[in-house]
């Protein structure tokens, strides 16, 4: 290998937390104030999809946004991932853009009791997740309606989240999606997820998206399991 060849990163946030052992923090090393600011900013971005200010507000607001960024901007890590460990071994990424509390592109999207992940090396075991999600104007596509781009997103977490739980995780090796109905913003999400089987190496789910009790998008996932030495 060249002395100048970078090594590649960990293919995973899940080999990363091996690769780090026991130095991954716990949930309650992040912060109340860390975790506003994500969500202001998720706020801020609805704000200025919505806003109807004339030009000179919207010129002043730019500029101070801009050095809020410098401000934020002045200390970074070293890489992107942030990774927490639950007393009950689940990992949680804080900074994916499928659920990350941290990251402000993410949805608000809250699990409802996840099930402790059993070790990878025992056989999974059959589980189902739900989530709660209220999308805004900031993930519109059609008028009053979610982007098709962001509910695939949403399902390719939940899935994920459902073969993790199950003692199964993988990488997303394909993802189908079916749009039964526009799914909308501003309104309640349910969401189900439930993985459904294991072919070596390949792991199965499936899940749903309800608004008002109705199904408005479905979908199947693969994943892909790392070769493990």
């Amino acid at each position: 290998m060249n002395s100048n060849t970078q090594p590649l990163p960990p293919a995973s946030a899940t080999a990363l937390a091996e690769m780090m052992a026991g130095a991954l923090p716990a949930p309650s090393t992040v912060t109340t104030e860390a975790l506003d600011l994500a969500d202001r900013v998720r706020d801020l971005v609805e704000a200025v999809v919505m806003t109807d200010v004339d030009a000179a507000v919207r010129a002043d607001a730019a500029e101070r946004i801009a050095e809020l960024t410098r401000v934020l901007g002045a200390a970074r890590r070293d890489q992107a991932v942030s990774l927490v460990r639950h007393e009950d071994g689940r990992l949680e990424h804080l900074t994916q853009m499928g659920s990350g509390r941290l990251n402000p592109q993410a949805p608000r999207l809250v699990f409802d009791d996840v099930p402790a992940r059993p070790d990878v090396r025992a056989d999974p075991e059959a589980v189902e997740v739900h989530a709660r999600c209220t999308l805004t104007a900031a993930h519109g596509g059609p008028p009053a309606r979610a982007h098709g781009g962001i509910v695939a997103v949403i399902l390719d977490q939940l899935l994920g989240v459902a073969a993790s739980a199950a003692g199964a995780p993988g990488l997303t090796a394909g993802l189908d999606i079916r749009y039964r109905k526009a799914t909308p913003y501003g309104v309640p999400l349910e969401l189900t997820g439930r993985w459904t089987g294991r072919e070596g190496r390949k792991s199965f789910a499936t899940g749903e998206i309800r608004a008002n009790g109705e199904v408005t998008a479905e979908a199947t996932a693969v994943f892909i399991a790392e070769r493990r030495s």
